[in-house]
């Protein structure tokens, strides 16, 4: 044996092995285990969620309607307001106009002065006949173009005057007075007209506020109708999604129940009190050539035993 070979040793084999009795139940898990691990993946055939339904997609397309239309009778009442604050800014630049000479002319009959053209012309032919039956009357009296008949024509002429100058002052006054009283009621129409416009735009504008106001309720309602709607969908949807869910968790509990037998199995073996027993072997290094020379110093010792 070389110099540098390792000197032989011994060696001591120690096996642990289980109790007869339990150990074909640690075996038969062991095989189920495996068997159980290479089981391939299953997925599930079923439908996992419930979408909303009719109710659901009718309440959210109800939704898109009422917000597309917007608030019924709000228009209306925006054009009627603009137009009772337009009606209001005009009333407001509206000044009341005094009866001067300017509105007297405008109001004054363009035909008053043929009426006391007309007044004057049958005065003065009244005059005619009057002075006509004068000179008559002097004639037949033989004082015809005497101082008398004179003074009788100045006073007659004076008269006429007077009476000409009347005609035509009362004429104007008739024909103011008429044209003032004219005014006074275009003025008051104006003014009422105007009170009326104010007190109809403000009604318009207080109706279509009204009617944008009922437009909102309705909108309201429309819109809790749709949120009914949808609750009601809704709540079906959760239903149905939990009957899924059921059947989803019962298809997890099938397909885990051979599992599930394992580990209660194997919990149960783990409780068993087991005691291993230990078997130790030891194992000496063979070496021929001791070998030999132990069987050799063996019979050496048997032959001398012998021979003596």
């Amino acid at each position: 044996m070389s110099k540098g070979s390792p000197k032989p040793t011994d060696q001591t084999v120690v096996q642990t092995n289980l109790p007869e009795y339990v150990q074909p139940y640690f075996e038969r898990l062991l095989q189920r285990t495996e068997s159980e691990s290479k089981q391939q993946y299953q997925p599930y055939q079923g439908q996992r969620l419930q979408t909303g339904g009719a109710d659901v997609t009718n309440a959210q397309q109800m939704g898109r309607n009422i917000a597309g239309q917007g608030i019924a009778g709000l228009p209306q009442a925006q054009a009627a307001t603009t137009a009772g604050l337009g009606r209001a800014l005009q009333g407001m630049g509206y000044q009341s106009q005094d009866f001067d000479s300017a509105a007297a002319q405008q109001y004054m009959s363009p035909y008053i002065q043929n009426v006391v053209d007309v007044q004057k012309q049958q005065a003065i032919l009244d005059a005619q006949r009057q002075n006509a039956g004068r000179a008559a009357q002097a004639v037949q009296a033989g004082a015809f173009g005497g101082s008398r008949q004179a003074v009788q024509q100045g006073l007659a002429q004076e008269a006429l005057s007077r009476q000409l100058a009347e005609i035509q002052a009362s004429g104007q006054q008739q024909a103011f007075e008429s044209a003032q009283s004219q005014f006074e009621r275009d003025r008051a129409s104006r003014e009422s007209a105007e009170r009326l416009g104010l007190g109809a735009a403000e009604s318009a504008a207080g109706q279509s506020a009204q009617l944008a106001q009922l437009g909102q309720m309705a909108r309201e309602g429309d819109i809790q109708a749709a949120s009914l709607l949808e609750k009601i969908g809704r709540d079906v949807q959760a239903e149905k999604q939990a009957g899924l869910d059921l059947a989803y968790e019962d298809y997890v509990r099938q397909r885990d129940y051979p599992r599930e037998q394992l580990q209660f199995y194997s919990s149960i073996l783990r409780g068993i009190p087991v005691q291993p027993s230990t078997e130790t072997t030891k194992l000496q290094q063979y070496n021929p050539i001791q070998q030999l020379l132990g069987t050799g110093i063996s019979a050496l010792g048997l032959y001398k035993g012998l021979g003596g």
